[in-house]
């Protein structure tokens, strides 16, 4: 299990069908081969040339985000720090 008690499977279905549903259409020629990161809970998303970056603006709108990647219509996989996980690291620098 991950956050708020949901599994990767059902993030990324959530992921999938948010972006399916209400993002997809939106995405234009100029934005081919850019990110596309989702926070499953709201629905909010952020497009970016940089998944890191992409999923920092989106944390900076919605820090308790619960962010499924997309690349091309894909299911991007990687690794998102959560923004704790980063505070964490500044500290101890």
């Amino acid at each position: 299990m991950s956050a708020f008690g949901m599994s990767y499977d059902e993030q990324k279905k959530r992921g999938e069908e948010i972006y399916n549903a209400q993002i997809r259409h939106l995405i234009s020629e100029s934005d081919a081969g850019k990110y596309v990161m989702v926070d499953v809970l709201s629905g909010d998303y952020e497009i970016n040339e940089n998944s890191a970056t992409a999923g920092f603006i989106l944390r900076e709108r919605r820090p308790d985000a619960v962010i499924h990647g997309m690349r091309n219509h894909e299911t991007y996989v990687g690794y998102l720090r959560s923004p704790r996980k980063i505070r964490y690291l500044e500290d101890s620098e």
